[in-house]
């Protein structure tokens, strides 16, 4: 038995190192780039279904170290009550809004330009992938390093720790 054990460790291991993708600049970026909105009649609307959902409960999403976004397959699962959502809507380009969806009536906010309206440079730093979130100006107020990403049939999810804010 424990023979079996040790060939089982030896074929599987490399299998399972192999299985695992690592995440690269370009993972991310084509994460971004296929949840970015159409326009419908020269507009588009937000918050959409592809819209990625920051849990916001306490403020969570400016006061945690590691947030995590979750961009939902279906609208049926949706289960926050206070987000934030990043909404791309040309690439390395979002919108970032606030839903309220547990107290009637539900609210939604999202300012105009430039105010809201944010640009991402994803890059590679030591075999890390880093995010940095840059305003109108070219400021950078948010910075990121993708810990992970999760992918099944309901939803895509992204873990980043937070390197700085400079809000």
């Amino acid at each position: 038995m424990r023979k079996y054990k040790l060939l089982n460790f030896i074929f599987l291991l490399p299998i399972s190192l192999f299985a695992q993708s690592a995440i690269t600049e370009s993972s991310v970026q084509k994460l971004f780039n296929n949840s970015r909105v159409e326009k419908h009649n020269g507009r588009f609307i937000l918050p959409s279904d592809k819209s990625w959902d920051f849990n916001n409960a306490d403020s969570l999403y400016y006061k945690q170290d590691t947030i995590t976004a979750i961009l939902y397959k279906s609208t049926k699962h949706k289960n926050l009550c206070e987000m934030v959502n990043w909404t791309f809507y040309r690439k390395n380009a979002f919108i970032k809004g606030r839903e309220s969806l547990c107290k009637e009536p539900p609210r939604k906010s999202f300012t105009k330009n430039p105010d809201d309206y944010f640009k991402i440079a994803i890059y590679n730093v030591a075999k890390e992938t880093m995010i940095d979130v840059l305003r109108y100006d070219k400021m950078i107020v948010e910075s990121f390093k993708v810990l992970n990403i999760l992918e099944n049939d309901e939803f895509t999810e992204i873990k980043l720790a937070r390197r700085f804010n400079a809000n």
